[in-house]
């Protein structure tokens, strides 16, 4: 192993200690450490006065660690959900409040803004920077919310889906509509993200 891959192992080990230490990686969450971390990252690379927008943020975990990422900076970050628990197999009930209290630390950056993502957009101004889809993750929802805040997508833009790994719905659109357009792709098992 050359040095640099060394060093690169080590950086990782103290950003998953920091991870896993922090007090977000106690909300639940579907999320891997490395996933958290690579959030986490992405928003840390944006420039000051960036706009994230999050679709699908359940009970905040993932908002936690975008928002930690830049957390230093003038970002604005928002979040879109029903938290009526429409999609998720827990069965249908009210968390906005849970992710209210989770998210308290960022309340100053996270913009939540209720109700289905694809009303949400019809209604939104501005560019965004970052994209992050977690939502509904049949292909006709997952087709919505892309179709829906992709004209927002400002140039370069990075985009994030969840659940890649096993919903087909997701890895259908992400193979249809982002790869042929993606700059550069990365991917986890169940993590996918590209520059646009």
């Amino acid at each position: 192993m050359n040095l640099r891959k060394a060093l690169q192992k080590i950086f990782k080990i103290i950003a998953l200690r920091k991870i896993r230490n922090s007090k977000y990686n106690q909300i639940v969450t579907h999320l891997t450490e490395d996933e958290k971390l690579v959030l986490y990252n992405l928003s840390k690379k944006l420039e000051n006065g960036m706009v994230m927008v999050e679709v699908g943020s359940y009970l905040g975990a993932s908002a936690c660690f975008l928002a930690w990422g830049c957390s230093k900076k003038t970002n604005i970050f928002y979040c879109i959900d029903t938290w009526e628990n429409d999609s998720m197999t827990e069965g249908k009930r009210d968390t906005y409040n849970e992710f209210i209290f989770n998210t308290k630390d960022f309340k100053d950056l996270i913009k939540p803004l209720r109700g289905n993502s694809v009303d949400v957009a019809k209604t939104f101004q501005g560019e965004i920077n970052l994209l992050f889809i977690d939502g509904d993750h049949s292909y006709e929802s997952c087709l919505q919310d892309w179709v829906s805040w992709e004209p927002f997508l400002d140039r370069n833009a990075i985009v994030v889906f969840h659940d890649i790994g096993w919903a087909e719905g997701v890895q259908r659109v992400v193979q249809e509509k982002i790869v042929p357009i993606a700059k550069k792709e990365k991917q986890l098992p169940n993590l996918y993200w590209a520059w646009i």
